[in-house]
């Protein structure tokens, strides 16, 4: 039969029984809608399960139990989200909540990187989600199995540059949508009610091991805490999300669920990419562009490094900003292409392979971290100084995976990308005053800020600001000479020649200050009232303040790094 002929059966068929089709169609949708309606229904039976199960258990009495930074005895299983309270691959209404997981209790051994749960907690045991137990478990495994993994990358001697040692962890500091560390509180989480559910922040493994990144990354990098730059802001956020992406992949069931939901191809959408699902849920509630449709930021993102300096400050979570968290978003898609391409080079994609991986990319990071130097454009100065550190530690055996990804979303030029199989790469030197301890590092260059604590941290040099808003002021900047001499790709027009760290500073303030960011209090008589309106964020929440010198000047000084989501309503 010939091809008209089939059209015109099939078009007479289709007249014919066009509302059998359409009612076919309709019980299609009713039985698909049926099926999600039960595994729902099991979701939610399965986990009444899991609470009766831990409300008919033996409940140890409250005491003294040993911190996220302890040991105990064998054999002692507690209870914990594996990634995060919500994991959906497409997000609903109405969310139900995972299915916890048991492991051995956590221990944590390493000395210098204890932390300490303000009003502790009770002993360990199995206990029901949504009770002060299980979040109290929830994130110590959490930071427990965060320390674990980044402690053995980091040079020998890594303290916490924390004024308390232990470093602070207090699960529930106010009523926010929010999560931060800062030098003198450590790890703050909150809680906030939202469409008739609360939500502890403190609870989601994603959120607690990105604010450990944060305290981890100003470990061995303190210069970068009071940066006046806008890169080195979004270097420290993406820094908390690839912590919380490395530190699950020690999990062994979240590797084997993500390696067959992937099928070995890492960089896809999946709950290893969907970050803080339950948490980014909560605020589209309230802002529904503040964060991406599927949780608080997702690593498989498709952003191309812009300069940030003729970025807006704020923008749809779909768009690129210069705001800290925002702009992270172009490295973390780097990091994410790049750990994707270890994997495929290292062999076989097996839950073996993808966690000796995450160790390598996890040095390798520490590595670009401590031997990158403290310039503008820093986001190219790491990604040149990780491919070196490969070339270092691994003669070259991540190359391509990392220079490729690199340059395919901007962070280097295909030019500075394969000039640096010509550049210098650092060599194992020996730490002054330690002849058992060695680093990577170039020309024998080692900062041992990684041994430093709050009271004697380095800083970077400062400078005097003048904005367009009639403030001037002092900020630490970085601006060590370029290591690598290379430049990131241009999205649009070509940077500006000779933008000085000044610059890049100023434009840095004036973000401050148009998100409303600097502590109120501190800017009085400095900045025009009419900048912060009735409602403008307290102390408590902004990220930096204004410190008075002996000689009467204002030096910007940053108190801790938050969420970020100033202009969402649940902040005013």
């Amino acid at each position: 039969m010939d091809q008209k002929s089939d059209g015109v059966i099939l078009a007479e068929s289709t007249a014919g029984g066009g509302e059998n089709l359409a009612a076919a169609a309709q019980k299609l949708t009713e039985v698909a809608d049926d099926i999600r309606s039960s595994l729902k229904e099991m979701t939610r039976l399965l986990q009444s399960m899991t609470q009766e199960a831990g409300r008919l258990a033996p409940q140890p009495e409250r005491g003294e139990a040993p911190g996220a930074g302890v040991g105990a005895a064998p054999g002692i299983q507690v209870n914990h989200w594996e990634d995060d309270p919500f994991s959906e691959a497409v997000p609903t209404t109405d969310p139900p909540l995972a299915i916890p997981v048991a492991t051995d209790l956590p221990t944590n051994d390493h000395a210098l990187l204890q932390t300490e749960v303000v009003g502790g907690g009770p002993a360990p045991a199995i206990y029901a989600p949504d009770t002060d137990g299980f979040r109290f478990w929830a994130a110590s495994e959490a930071i427990a199995r965060g320390i674990n993994f980044w402690a053995p990358l980091l040079p020998n001697g890594t303290r916490w540059t924390t004024v308390a040692a232990p470093m602070q962890v207090t699960l529930v500091a106010g009523e926010d949508l929010n999560a931060n560390y800062s030098r003198i509180s450590g790890l703050r989480f909150y809680k906030k009610s939202v469409r008739g559910r609360t939500f502890f922040s403190g609870e989601s493994p994603d959120v607690v091991c990105h604010e450990l990144g944060h305290a981890i990354l100003d470990a061995i990098r303190p210069e970068l805490f009071d940066a006046a730059n806008i890169e080195t802001a979004a270097f420290h956020e993406s820094f908390g999300d690839m912590s919380a992406i490395l530190s699950g992949l020690q999990l062994p069931g979240l590797r084997q669920q993500v390696l067959d939901e992937t099928e070995g191809q890492l960089n896809v959408n999946s709950r290893l990419s969907r970050l803080a699902e339950q948490l980014g849920w909560a605020i589209r509630q309230l802002s529904p562009t503040a964060v991406d449709p599927d949780s608080l930021r997702n690593a498989a993102s498709r952003f191309f490094y812009q300069d940030p300096t003729e970025l807006p400050p704020i923008a749809p979570s779909n768009q690129l900003s210069s705001e800290a968290h925002f702009f992270s978003r172009v490295f973390t898609g780097g990091f994410f292409d790049a750990l994707a391409r270890m994997l495929k080079v290292a062999g076989e994609p097996t839950s073996d392979t993808l966690l000796s991986v995450s160790a390598e990319m996890g040095q390798i990071l520490v590595d670009g971290v401590l031997t990158a130097s403290l310039s503008t454009d820093y986001f190219s100065q790491v990604a040149a100084a990780m491919i070196q550190a490969d070339q270092a530690r691994n003669n070259g055996k991540y190359r391509v995976a990392l220079s490729s990804s690199f340059v395919e979303r901007g962070i280097l030029s295909p030019d500075a990308a394969a000039s640096l199989s010509r550049a210098p790469t650092p060599q194992v030197t020996r730490v002054p005053d330690n002849r058992d301890d060695w680093l990577l590092a170039f020309g024998g260059q080692i900062s041992d800020g990684y041994r430093r604590t709050a009271k004697d941290a380095p800083v970077l040099p400062t400078y005097a600001v003048n904005t367009s808003f009639g403030l001037t002021i002092r900020v630490h900047a970085p601006d060590e000479d370029q290591r690598f001499n290379l430049t990131p790709a241009m999205f649009a027009a070509p940077r500006p020649a000779n933008r000085s760290p000044k610059d890049h500073a100023r434009s840095f303030v004036e973000d401050l200050i148009q998100l409303g960011r600097i502590d109120l209090e501190t800017a009085k008589g400095l900045l025009p009232k009419e900048l912060f309106p009735a409602g403008h964020r307290a102390a408590g929440r902004s990220t930096h303040r204004l410190e008075q010198t002996d000689d009467g000047q204002a030096v910007l000084k940053r108190v801790l790094f938050d969420c970020g989501l100033g202009r969402c309503r649940h902040r005013r």
